[in-house]
């Protein structure tokens, strides 16, 4: 894709007055963006195609047998740890880059998995080089990190295969090596492990594996996830990802409503509602010519009924502040699949965006819930939708595929916390157990319909928006600007990438993929 080159003023969207959070009380936000040069940044790089599980279609690979699983979880592994070669990661890890530099973590999981895959070496078919690691020296404690995470590896291979024994016995060495509390690699091996456990806990019968205990605890992370919550919030605000995510998808609504002076925008999952703020500062540096008359906010949501109120009567203060009419409104629904036209009250001259972060992979299963939430946003007659999504193929109804695309995905996760959180801050531990913690639970022991959280990359749900009539509109450069302006703004911010992909962008860390962001509308 072609550089583009363009001024930004000190504004953080454009057109509007500098972006502060400082006097929004009720969220724990406080970083003003203020200009960068825009020369130092990358402001554009190749489209790259992503590869995922197509929602659609059943897994070609969903029908072989419990004995053909450990085949299965050698490919999976073999082709996730030599992608940086293949170019299915968009870059090399930058941590091997530098000669000398440290191993990430992600690398640590890669080395183990060449391990692994090298000491099956019988599967001639899948057998991989260790390639850029052939000739690293491990330190001590990297040694101990490569071992564990093989042994968990190993773990896994047996319970896919059945062998509930020799997985426990693994397991319990897990168990006793890793540690909440410890590096990275302790600490994921120390919620994977017990995500294996619970599996196999459930598979003989040594804990309750009905349907309604597996949707509840699906449900419990959706929940958490979903509410409002200062501690969820002060962890998004010290990654990159969110913070970048949100400023680039509510440029794209500043550039989709340009002109528009009755604004009401519906959030299909507000959370802690901080990015609204955003989008008022820039509403509110509108010339008096282009003034906003009135901005609505109507927030939709299945969970935190009062503490969304309570949110939304903070959102109107911190508009009143600027002198900016808004109104909110709150939604409540027993599921987002219920959600209907006439929920959302929508005023004659209206211009509509729907925001929708996170929420579609929680109605991917069965297809036609999500089918019927889409029906009820093109009712609601949008200007434009912005999407964002985890990038992750965790859709499958193959345990190991699932098990082995979770841990490299969180490994990136765990490095970004590595560099971003002190080990003992109780910020981390609260983000780690609770997003992945939860998570690596649901991926790894919850099998079926009642598995919430199906995460899928941006290709599959660009066939599936297209299927529905939506088309694909594209993030503009100064979305792009401002994404890695936000990005810059985070202490950790180096390793963190922002690029397109195709229309829409893609955020990354050291390379590999974390999440996307996009925008669309209806035929």
């Amino acid at each position: 894709m072609e550089n583009h080159d363009f001024e930004v003023s000190d504004s953080g969207i454009c057109g509007g007055a500098p972006i502060t959070h400082d006097e929004f009380i009720p969220f724990p936000l406080s970083h003003t963006f203020h200009h960068v040069d825009a020369s130092h940044l990358p402001l554009a790089a190749d489209a790259d195609q992503v590869e995922g599980l197509c929602i659609l279609e059943s897994d070609p690979l969903a029908h072989l047998s419990y004995q053909q699983n450990d085949i299965i979880l050698y490919q999976r592994v073999a082709q996730i740890a030599s992608s940086f070669q293949s170019g299915a990661i968009e870059d090399p890890p930058q941590s091997m880059l530098p000669v000398g530099a440290a191993l990430s973590v992600e690398d640590l999981v890669r080395i183990a998995a060449s391990q692994f895959v090298g000491s099956h070496s019988n599967h001639h078919d899948v057998m991989m080089s260790s390639g850029a690691f052939h000739d690293v020296t491990l330190s001590e404690e990297e040694s101990e990190s490569v071992e564990l995470t093989r042994i968990l590896l190993e773990a896994a291979e047996n319970a896919a295969d059945r062998q509930f024994d020799t997985a426990g016995a693994l397991l319990q060495r897990c168990h006793v090596r890793s540690s909440p509390a410890g590096n990275p690699i302790q600490r994921l091996v120390f919620y994977y492990s017990r995500a294996l456990t619970d599996r196999i806990d459930r598979e003989t019968g040594r804990t309750a594996s009905s349907r309604d205990v597996a949707r509840e605890q699906s449900s419990d992370l959706y929940k958490a996830v979903m509410t409002p919550s200062i501690q969820l919030a002060e962890f998004h605000r010290r990654i990159p990802f969110s913070q970048v995510a949100q400023f680039a998808g509510i440029q794209a609504i500043v550039e989709h409503l340009e002109g528009s002076r009755c604004i009401h925008v519906v959030d299909l999952a507000i959370k802690n509602g901080q990015q609204w703020t955003i989008l008022m500062q820039a509403l509110a540096s509108r010339p008096t010519r282009r003034r906003v008359q009135r901005l609505k906010i109507t927030a939709v949501s299945t969970v935190g009924e009062q503490r969304i109120e309570q949110m939304g009567n903070g959102l109107v203060g911190f508009a009143e502040g600027l002198g900016l009419p808004c109104v909110f409104e709150s939604v409540v629904v027993p599921d987002l699949a219920q959600l209907s036209r006439a929920h959302v009250r929508i005023e004659s001259g209206q211009s509509v965006a729907v925001m929708a972060e996170y929420v579609f992979n929680t109605l991917a299963e069965p297809l036609d819930r999500l089918d019927s939430l889409i029906r009820a946003v093109r009712s609601l007659k949008p200007c434009v939708v912005v999407v964002g999504e985890v990038e992750g193929n965790m859709n499958s109804p193959v345990f190991v595929n699932r098990f082995v695309e979770s841990l490299f995905y969180a490994s990136a996760f765990f490095d970004c916390m590595e560099d971003c959180m002190g080990r003992d801050e109780p910020t981390r531990k609260y983000g780690e157990a609770t997003l992945f913690g939860e998570s690596s639970k649901i991926v790894s022991a919850i099998d079926g319909r009642e598995r919430i959280v199906r995460s899928m990359k941006v290709d599959v749900w660009r066939t599936y928006f297209r299927r529905m009539g939506m088309v694909e509109e594209e993030m503009s450069p100064l979305s792009l600007y401002q994404a890695n302006l936000v990005a810059r703004k985070v202490p950790c911010w180096k390793p963190c990438t922002v690029k397109m992909n195709g229309k829409g962008l893609m955020v990354g860390w050291k390379g590999t993929k974390i999440n996307s962001v996009t925008a669309w509308s209806f035929t």
